[in-house]
C-alpha cells in the first residue's frame, strides 16, 4: 500500500494510515502463507499414498520373503518387514519430507497469527492515542 502523501512508502507505522496499513501487510502475508499450507498438505497427502501403494506392491511382490519356516530356514516378520521397508525407502524419504515441509508451514502460518494479533493490538492503540491528542488539540 502506498500512499499519496508518502509516495512509494508506507505511510510511518506510529500513525493510524500506517498501522492500519502493516495490519493488511500482515492479512496478505497470512493468505500466502494459508495457500503454502494447503499446497503442502495437499503434497504431504500425495506422498504418503505413494509410500503406501509402493509398500503394498513390495508386500506381493514375488520376491517378498515369506514368514515361516522353509526348508529349514526361518524367516520372520521384522526380515520381511525389512525388506519391505528397503524397497520403499525412497518413498519414505520423500513422504517425510513433505510431511517436515507441511509442519513448517504450519508453524509458519501460527507465527504470522501472533504477529498479526500484536499488529491489531498496536493499530488500536494508536488510534486511540491519535484520537485522544487530537480532542485534545482541538481538531
Amino acid at each position: 500500500m502506498t500512499s499519496s502523501y508518502y509516495p512509494g512508502s508506507l505511510p510511518p507505522a506510529d500513525t493510524p494510515p500506517g498501522a492500519e496499513a502493516r495490519l493488511e501487510a500482515y492479512r496478505d502475508e497470512l493468505d500466502v502463507a494459508r495457500e503454502a499450507l494447503r499446497q503442502a498438505r495437499d503434497d504431504e497427502v500425495k506422498a504418503k499414498e505413494a509410500r503406501d501403494e509402493a509398500k503394498r506392491r513390495a508386500q506381493f511382490d514375488p520376491d517378498c520373503p515369506k514368514v515361516g519356516v522353509f526348508n529349514g530356514v526361518r524367516t520372520t516378520v521384522a526380515y520381511q518387514t525389512a525388506w519391505i521397508e528397503g524397497r520403499i525407502a525412497d518413498q519414505e524419504h520423500e513422504y517425510q519430507l513433505k510431511k517436515l515441509a507441511r509442519q513448517a508451514a504450519s508453524e509458519h502460518l501460527r507465527t504470522l497469527g501472533k504477529q498479526g494479533s500484536f499488529q491489531q493490538s498496536l493499530t488500536k492503540s494508536i488510534g486511540d492515542d491519535w484520537s485522544r491528542n487530537t480532542r485534545r488539540w482541538g481538531a
